[in-house]
């Protein structure tokens, strides 16, 4: 065996290339070579390893790091990644990209999709990644007639006996193929398939389900009336048929391989199918190893069994760790009940004994001791005997030490009282009717709903549907469904929905995101509609302090009945930063002669010259009628700038480094550059306009030269990164964000002006104008540049397509929430959500759960609809827990900075059951896996338990870091 260390890693894999720019400390990168280190001796040794580490720790790069070194180690190793899903593949594909400046996997790496495409992709390249939903493809008809028709042809059935199947499959609509000339997959002919037929069709040694020509010799053409069997037969033959034309896979990496847990399922049965005897060695990836019961493991590890010369005795293995885990889980159980009974003086004995003369415990004579001493005792010789070197046989698991510290678990509970109450009431009888009736009730489910929301609870199957029910029963559903319908445009009524908005909305008015996770659709789409709603009231209280008396309908546009609109104060103000016919036009625009090139000085020293070449080149102009017959800032900023350009380039005086600006100024046709990406009359010379019928003045060249210290210009440093036409794009798109209706900034501009002095009724453009450098400096103004800063910063470190995506997405809108039912992609989301612009509330479901970093700007998610899967739990959090995040950001200056998880509980329903159930199985997924054992933080009564020896927390606790 090689003697592997990091300074051999480092020579062909950088994994810290990256580290500054996606802020990872240097110690994550040395745990994650470590990690690679780690796993590639274990490999060495065993067919497989998880790769485990707490979610957000960097699995990805780690894997892909052991993919490195399998490449650089032999360049002919085949390498299969197998993701969840599109949007994971495309993530992984992505990474793989990226991972570019630790590793170069050249052009070696491609994605796949479909079944087929994934056969010959393996086939022709060396690194392929593929979702493990392409085996769910298969199941029409048509390729199911050809497997069928293809067992007809080996087994030589024909005649009757052939007809008889095919007559009791699907009811006999579909005739056979001639297989001889159709293929497989589309792509693969008889003769490629023939060799591996019998493997395909009858199941002999390798187990699992029957193949067809088992149905057939074990019950003929009777056994062909069961649709399942026969339908999982075909699946069957399928699997091992792709299987069969792969060639041999060296490493076979399986991201969230916790979703193979279920050895039933279509997707575990498809990787045991395709890959059994196909790969060599194996990662799975996987921060959540076992979720409901630590005996998931066994399908987790058993699938490592499937690797070419893996342990015969593999399984044996297995199931004794898995005893000696029940064991230990039962011995760990007994300890906590009899600590949690001890009298606290003999629990304070115990504990400094244990942590200062722990061996005077081992000959104590105290009976009050002597069963926590025993106790202790078994677990220790379990953990250090079995558990742990078990463990570790297979496992790589690193923990966030300090997210036990920074991560802030809050429990609010809250009473549905008064009016709220009574829908409660009302369920709570309806379904003791049904109970005593003995009918079915779906008590969880229903209750689950209404603890979500009204409008879920209307919309779950026991109130939605019409099936038969007892009179005494249908009397209160009948009154359920009445009160819910009285109250359910009024969220305000519901304790978790009034509780999200106002949670949502305060951390808002602190500059905090929050994420909400909700598995209900109909509580997903109110929280949306409420929190807009809501926040707009909050926005109108700032607007407020401009203008005191204002009402709603003073402020924000509104609709008579004739549906004419009715222009309030932010809508006609925000036209006027947008139209070019109004001097606060170039007030959010950037200045090509301070932002861009350091011209204006040299500009207003000459301001004559200026006026006299800028009003030549509009005069050469044809314009379409308003911007003709009126001054245009925007035509005027145009010209005043490449009269400048042409002056200076023409004096001789330019210095080279603004050769590349002048000549973007010079360029009579970039208007990309030069306009403002905005699709108007203006952004073109027309020949058959009208000549302009005004001219340009030395006030209007001084107004688009712009005051020193405006806002672009504070920012040109960043803004220097970009392409010109980037540079246009995002410029404008920033202007226009900055003006939209729940956006604050105009309101906080007027009242800061207001507070200087400035009359703000009416708003003078040329008052404002003189205003606004002195903004940008005011507490206010400071904290808007900072957050424009701030996402031109992140901006910059996006490759293009994300840029895009930004630039694209919910920006465009300036909406404060967001929910995934909004039908925006996850990236465009992602990505949104990621910046310090809105949207400041993303309301998410299953969709957003994995595979995403929500972590750049947002330190506060909120379990709105509670799961029984610690596993989904930790997955929701580990969004916005990862390495480079907001909260690690804040605690290098701040170290009390916290990463706040609420899990809102309704007091007296299902909520209480959930959580309680959720935190006991978080328990065993934390401490079986690493983590310290914690009394106080699983306890559910309102005493707190006296704490462990920290001592014994060290010792019980399980090491399974890669050193």
């Amino acid at each position: 065996m090689r003697t592997r260390t990091r300074e051999w890693l480092r020579r062909f894999l950088h994994l810290g290339a990256r580290a500054e720019k996606d802020g990872i400390p240097l110690r994550d990168v040395e745990r994650q070579e470590d990690t690679v280190i780690r796993a590639l001796d274990m490999l060495d040794e065993r067919p497989g390893v998880v790769l485990a580490d707490e979610v957000g720790m960097g699995k990805t790069y780690e894997a892909i790091g052991i993919a490195a070194a399998t490449r650089h180690l032999n360049r002919r190793s085949r390498i299969v990644v197998v993701t969840p899903g599109p949007d994971l593949n495309n993530k992984w594909f992505g990474e793989f990209r990226r991972f570019g400046e630790m590793f170069d996997f050249g052009e070696e790496v491609v994605a796949a999709s479909g079944l087929a495409d994934f056969v010959d992709k393996v086939r022709k390249h060396p690194v392929v990644v593929a979702p493990v939903t392409m085996f769910r493809s298969g199941r029409g008809t048509g390729e199911q007639t050809y497997l069928l028709s293809l067992y007809f042809h080996w087994k030589e059935l024909h005649g009757h006996t052939a007809n008889a199947i095919m007559a009791r499959f699907r009811d006999g609509t579909h005739g056979r193929f001639d297989v001889l000339k159709s293929k497989f997959l589309d792509a693969f002919t008889f003769e490629q398939l023939e060799p591996h037929l019998q493997a395909a069709f009858r199941r002999g040694r390798s187990g699992g389900a029957a193949g067809l020509d088992d149905l057939y010799e074990g019950g003929g053409l009777a056994a062909f009336e069961s649709p399942d069997a026969v339908r999982a037969a075909l699946y069957r033959a399928r699997f091992v048929l792709t299987g069969k034309l792969m060639p041999m896979v060296d490493l076979l990496i399986v991201d969230e391989a916790h979703k193979l847990k279920n050895p039933g399922s279509l997707q575990t049965t498809a990787m045991r199918s395709v890959f059994r005897g196909r790969f060599r060695k194996s990662v799975f990836l996987t921060a959540t190893p076992f979720q409901l019961a630590v005996s998931e493991l066994r399908e987790v590890f058993s699938l490592f069994g499937d690797a070419q010369g893996a342990p015969k005795d593999l399984h044996e293995e297995i199931e004794r760790l898995l005893a000696a885990v029940a064991e230990y889980q039962l011995q760990y159980e007994a300890f906590q009940q009899t600590w949690l009974s001890m009298d606290p003086v003999m629990a304070a004995k115990f504990r400094w004994l244990y942590d200062n003369h722990s061996a005077i415990l081992e000959t104590t004579e105290d009976p009050s001791l002597q069963l926590v001493v025993k106790q202790v005792a078994a677990l220790m010789s379990l953990k250090t005997k079995t558990i742990e070197p078990g463990f570790r046989k297979w496992m790589i698991r690193s923990l966030r030490e300090e997210k036990r510290q920074y991560r802030q678990p809050l429990r609010e509970t809250l009473r549905a009282e008064g009016a709220s109450a009574f829908p409660f009431l009302i369920y709570e009888r309806f379904i003791a009717e049904l109970f005593r009736r003995q009918r079915q009730t779906h008590k969880a489910a229903v209750e689950i709903n209404m603890a979500s929301s009204y409008g879920a609870a209307q919309q779950g199957s026991i109130l939605s549907t019409n099936a038969g029910m007892p009179a005494e029963a249908e009397v209160y559903r009948e009154l359920l469904r009445g009160v819910l319908g009285d109250i359910e445009s009024s969220a305000h009524d519901h304790p978790k929905i009034s509780y999200a908005i106002t949670d949502a909305l305060n951390a808002a008015d602190a500059g905090e995101k929050t994420l909400i996770f909700c598995s209900r659709i109909a509580t997903l789409e109110q929280l949306r509609r409420e929190l807009d709603g809501a926040w707009e009231s909050r926005v109108l209280e700032r607007w407020r302090r401009v203008y005191p008396e204002s009402r709603a309908t003073d402020i924000f546009d509104t609709h008579e009945d004739d549906d004419k609109r009715q222009r309030g104060i932010h809508s006609l103000l925000q036209a006027r930063f947008h139209r070019p016919h109004d001097a606060l036009y170039v007030v959010l625009r950037e200045s090509g002669l301070r932002a861009v090139t350091a011209l204006a000085d040299w500009a207003l020293a000459r301001l004559s010259r200026v006026v006299e070449e800028a009003n030549g080149i509009l005069g050469g102009m044809r314009l379409g009628k308003t911007s003709a017959e009126r001054v245009d800032y925007h035509v005027a900023k145009r010209c005043v700038e490449q009269a400048v350009a042409r002056l200076v380039a023409a004096s001789g005086e330019m210095p080279r480094s603004w050769s590349k600006a002048l000549g973007s100024l010079l360029d009579k046709d970039d208007l990309v550059s030069n306009l403002d990406l905005l699709h108007d009359e203006s952004e073109r010379v027309y020949t058959d306009g009208e000549p302009p019928q005004w001219h340009i003045t030395e006030r209007i060249t001084t107004v688009v030269i712009g005051l020193p210290g405006m806002l672009w210009e504070r920012q040109a440093e960043l803004l220097s990164h970009l392409s010109p036409a980037l540079r246009a794009r995002t410029v404008e798109r920033l202007a226009r964000y900055l003006t939209y209706k729940q956006v604050p900034f105009l309101a906080d501009l007027l009242s800061e002006a207001r507070a200087e002095g400035i009359s703000v009724d009416p708003v003078e453009s040329s008052v404002l104008l003189e205003f606004f450098p002195r903004f940008w400096e005011s507490g206010s103004g400071r904290r808007w540049l900072e957050q424009l800063g701030t996402f031109l910063r992140y901006f910059l470190q996006r490759d293009a397509r994300q840029q895009l995506e930004i630039l694209d997405g919910p920006i465009k809108t300036g909406d404060f929430a967001r929910h995934t039912r909004d039908g925006e992609s996850r990236e465009r989301l992602r990505e949104a959500f990621n910046t310090p612009l809105y949207p400041m509330v993303l309301i998410a479901n299953e969709v957003m759960q994995e595979g995403l970093d929500l972590h750049k700007h947002c330190r506060r998610v909120v379990h709105h609809d509670l799961a029984w899967n610690p596993a989904q739990i930790e997955q929701r959090i580990g969004r916005i827990d990862r390495l480079g995040s907001l909260t690690s950001r804040l605690r290098e200056t701040s170290p009390t900075a916290t990463l706040d998880v609420l899990y809102p509980v309704i007091r007296g329903t299902v909520d209480e059951r959930l959580f309680r159930t959720v935190k006991t199985r978080e328990k065993w997924l934390e401490f079986l896996l690493g983590a310290p054992p914690n009394f106080s933080e699983y306890s559910f009564s309102d005493e707190m338990p006296p704490p462990l020896p920290e001592k014994l927390s060290t010792d019980l606790a399980i090491d399974l870091g890669p050193q």
